[in-house]
């Protein structure tokens, strides 16, 4: 696995990650608070037959933060069309772009902003404001306030693994999936501890952020290609919400597996990485 390292237009330093394999690209983009190697197992099963690439967004992973301390959805946006363009998969033939919740999201508003730099888009559970929907003021405050009481500091790696296997949404999470999120999800604190990467506060500013993006009035701007994709045992985005959004796509579809939470992706990497994997296959670019 190699790091990649790209400039966003503010100058923020935005890490993408390819997880080698030949064929066609597939950039994955990931949800507020996990980074992209969280998508490790999705990336060893796709590299068989394609090139998988996942950048850790500002503010998590090894990315850096933003300097105004901004994170507006829009931004996520602009930094994967910087990604993109610098990596030169910008307009490549058979692009495929991944996202989960907020990566999703940040892949519509992408897409919305420049057409075509993608061939297709498989969008888990993206996250919407859409008028009267489940996502409010109120639960975007619940989710911020949550990120700003999480424990951020540890004493090892082991302490860590301990603290969050099993809990809330890492419950979901395989075996797998739950050491790469611990692999890349911390950094080293000066007494010889290890912090978290995305900062709480970060974190709760992402969530605050969610009901600013224009996501819902710019579906219709998303041409190319796109899967939605929802858990049928998701409490995250209900399945009205996700049929609303494919409403207004020019050229979607709506899967849901049934099996899976909120965190799908992660919880069923194999399966995941099938339905990726058919989708690039079936669509023509």
């Amino acid at each position: 696995m190699d790091q990649l390292q790209v400039r966003a237009k503010d100058g923020t330093r935005i890490v993408c990650w390819d997880f080698g394999g030949g064929g066609e690209p597939v950039l994955m983009l990931h949800g507020t608070g996990l980074h992209g190697r969280c998508w490790a197992a999705v990336a060893r099963s796709l590299a068989e037959g394609f090139r998988p690439l996942a950048l850790d967004m500002r503010g998590h992973g090894a990315s850096g933060r933003s300097p105004d301390g901004s994170y507006a959805w829009e931004l996520f946006a602009a930094d994967t069309l910087a990604v993109a363009d610098q990596l030169g998969l910008a307009g490549a033939p058979g692009l495929t772009a991944v996202g989960h919740s907020a990566g999703a999201t940040a892949l519509l508003l992408a897409e919305a902003a420049r057409p075509g730099t993608f061939s297709r888009l498989w969008a888990w559970e993206p996250i919407v404001a859409i008028p009267e929907g489940a996502l409010t003021a109120r639960h975007s405050t619940v989710l911020a306030g949550s990120a700003r009481r999480r424990r951020a500091r540890f004493a090892s790696l082991e302490e860590a693994r301990a603290h969050f296997a099993g809990r809330g949404q890492f419950a979901e999470f395989s075996a797998a999936s739950m050491e790469a999120f611990l692999e890349g999800a911390f950094v080293p604190t000066d007494d010889g501890g290890i912090r978290l990467a995305c900062e709480p506060e970060d974190e709760a500013r992402m969530y605050e952020a969610a009901l600013t993006n224009n996501a819902w009035g710019l579906l219709g701007e998303v041409r190319c290609p796109t899967r939605v994709l929802g858990g049928g045992r998701s409490g995250g985005v209900p399945a009205d919400d996700l049929a609303k959004v494919l409403s207004r796509l020019p050229a979607g579809e709506l899967k849901v597996m049934a099996a899976l939470g909120h965190f799908g992706p992660f919880a069923a990497p194999v399966e995941v990485a099938g339905d990726i994997a058919s989708q690039a296959a079936a669509t023509p670019t």
